[in-house]
């Protein structure tokens, strides 16, 4: 009995023990956690504090001529599109699957029926394209899917562009069907899928036929922010070397370097050439569709064309503030040259390392690791939610922006 009593008093004082225990846990759990976030918060201020006194600096020289565009750098290795590979359904869709699986599983899913579809592949019969297509869920371009889906192009094909340079053009066929099609570059047949889904989500932003400086200026930088965030989600795109990843690339080096003196990123003006070393002095991303003055700033075209969904979602996505209505015009210039949500300035600077370009790294300037940071274990693009004339001018290629604004 009294051995009995004992260890019953025992296992009473050891429960009474854990049930303390787990208590004290418990209680302090909430404090622990709030601490470790405010300790993770004061990392990532510290680091983007950091990445804008870089980012402050004189635009970014070019340190390897062979990540970039020969059109701007002809000094450099000559550039070649992706060499002809087999490429099957199967290995499609497990890089369709991997490339999504960040951006949750409503993107996974939405993305693998657009692959499968029927009614989609009568209009995009190439499976490559298609999946260029079906990357786009869960991303800031998605609404091209709905665009295909709604009919509003008759067809998008590889073949020969009205440009032998052009990446992507929007053609008007014959009155039969008035309906444009999307003509990809045969030269680009072989390139990853998810750098021909950029080029797939400016295309799809056209409509009329009839176009403006603005117009392509807008689609530019909305398709190269997209860029950069897809740079950070998989970095060996921007070694790839391919033809196509390197005009991409300068563009994105282009804007990267469009900034003012304080780092924040611009479309329209910056501290300098923007392509420092290229054939032509570019003062902004924005130069390369509306062109220079004669004092070397960006011009403006006083035109405007009609807006729509796509565009709308777009621009929400990329500025992070919710756009209706929005035309392609001045004024939607002057929004992307206020704002740019979608990268950080430390992934902005993640990016230039990624492009190799030249970072000034003296005694006195901190330095940015170009591994992403805790706050950076998932992509931070990925916040969006599921639920001109005959012939258009090209796709090239775009570049990144930041979360600041004025």
């Amino acid at each position: 009995m009294t051995v009995f009593r004992a260890s019953r008093c025992t296992v009473a004082m050891t429960l009474v023990t854990v049930a303390l225990m787990s208590a004290s846990l418990v209680a302090a759990t909430p404090a622990s956690t709030g601490r470790s976030a405010a300790s993770v918060q004061r990392a990532t201020e510290d680091h983007n504090r950091e990445a804008l006194r870089l980012l402050a600096q004189p635009p970014f020289r070019p340190a390897d001529l062979s990540l970039l565009s020969t059109l701007s750098y002809p000094q450099g290795p000559p550039m070649r599109p992706a060499p002809p590979r087999e490429i099957t359904d199967q290995k499609l869709v497990h890089l369709l699957t991997a490339t999504l699986k960040p951006r949750g599983r409503h993107a996974r899913e939405e993305g693998l029926a657009v692959f499968r579809s029927s009614q989609i592949s009568a209009v995009v019969p190439n499976a490559n394209l298609r999946a260029a297509l079906a990357s786009l869920a869960g991303g800031p371009g998605q609404r091209s899917i709905q665009a295909i889906r709604d009919g509003l192009f008759s067809r998008v094909v590889f073949g020969t562009t009205p440009r032998p340079e052009a990446i992507a053009m929007v053609l008007f066929g014959p009155a039969t069907d008035p309906r444009p099609s999307i003509v990809f570059n045969q030269r680009y047949r072989y390139e990853d899928f998810r750098l021909l889904g950029e080029v797939f989500s400016h295309e799809t932003l056209h409509r009329a036929d009839a176009n403006n400086h603005n117009e392509e200026a807008i689609n530019e930088a909305l398709h190269t922010a997209y860029h950069g965030q897809l740079l950070l989600q998989l970095p060996r795109l921007a070694t790839s070397r391919t033809e196509l990843a390197r005009r991409l690339n300068t563009t994105l080096m282009a804007l990267l370097n469009t900034r003012d003196a304080r780092g924040r990123q611009r479309l329209t003006r910056s501290t300098g050439h923007v392509l420092p070393g290229a054939t032509i002095p570019l003062p902004s991303l924005a130069a390369l569709q509306l062109g220079i003055t004669p004092d070397g700033r960006t011009a403006t075209d006083r035109t405007g064309t009609p807006g729509n969904a796509n565009l709308d979602f777009y621009l929400s996505a990329i500025t992070r503030t919710r756009h209706a209505r929005a035309n392609f015009n001045t004024a939607t210039v002057q929004v992307l040259e206020r704002r740019q949500g979608w990268a950080t300035p430390e992934e902005r600077i993640r990016l230039a390392r990624l492009l190799r370009l030249r970072l000034p790294q003296g005694p006195s300037e901190p330095h940015v690791s170009a591994q992403p940071s805790a706050r950076q274990a998932q992509p931070s693009g990925w916040s969006v939610r599921i639920d001109g004339h005959r012939a258009r001018t090209d796709a090239m290629a775009p570049a990144i922006a930041s979360g600041e604004a004025d």
